[in-house]
């Protein structure tokens, strides 16, 4: 899946980055409304909501080349919230506000293994039989798939991150309030979908698991100053 989520209606692109509190953000927006079935979340990388184009740099680019048939395989599946095939032009592109919201990458691996492996269906996703430790958890997914370093969603063609507003979610309900004066929506509340249960991330962790984040999710550790 990638990430990123349209709304014509508030004039804005959210990138949803996997458990940084997206599917609130996105049933707050109403990017779920009247949806009940599978891949209800758009999951599309910033880079995706760029529009296609062959040149000299795309083509001796295997990460661009791969980021173009996401793109196509994307608006050709049956099996998601048609929502999740929402595009925008190049003007709406420039003009739209984008925000996302971003997690300690130490928080955000524990959370999803505990989302992992008490959920069958995740489990087989991730092709996870019986129980799995944490540490062989991280040694197995950790910097792959929906564990990819959040600065993959974030970074467009250039490497960049170029968006209006980047929120916390150690600061959600302000940083939320923050992000939606600025698109002038300041009458939408977070609906609280998923919830954390106050647990200590750290007690989790030993000295190998730690070292194992700190070096995999270092571009983003530096880049929005997160410490154990």
């Amino acid at each position: 899946m990638e990430l990123v989520m349209v709304s014509h209606e508030f004039k804005c692109i959210f990138i949803h980055i996997p458990k940084c509190a997206g599917t609130s953000i996105e049933s707050a927006l109403g990017h779920l409304d009247g949806y009940q079935g599978r891949n209800g979340q758009d999951h599309r990388s910033i880079r995706l909501m760029a529009k296609p184009r062959l040149s000299l740099r795309t083509l001796t680019s295997k990460a661009r080349l791969l980021d173009m048939a996401r793109s196509v395989r994307h608006q050709r599946r049956s099996d998601m919230n048609p929502k999740n095939k929402i595009t925008v032009s190049d003007e709406q592109y420039k003009n739209y506000f984008k925000f996302t919201f971003v997690r300690n990458p130490w928080a955000r691996a524990y959370s999803m293994y505990k989302n992992v492996i008490r959920d069958e269906a995740h489990k087989r996703t991730f092709g996870i039989e019986g129980d799995m430790s944490f540490k062989d958890f991280m040694h197995s997914f950790a910097g792959k798939g929906m564990l990819r370093p959040q600065t993959y969603w974030l970074k467009d063609d250039n490497g960049d991150i170029s968006l209006d507003y980047v929120g916390r979610f150690e600061n959600l309900e302000e940083d939320f309030k923050e992000a939606c004066q600025r698109m002038g929506a300041q009458h939408i509340e977070l609906p609280h979908k998923i919830k954390g249960d106050g647990e200590d991330y750290r007690q989790y962790y030993d000295e190998e698991t730690r070292q194992l984040v700190s070096r995999i999710y270092r571009d983003e550790i530096e880049y929005f100053g997160y410490t154990f």
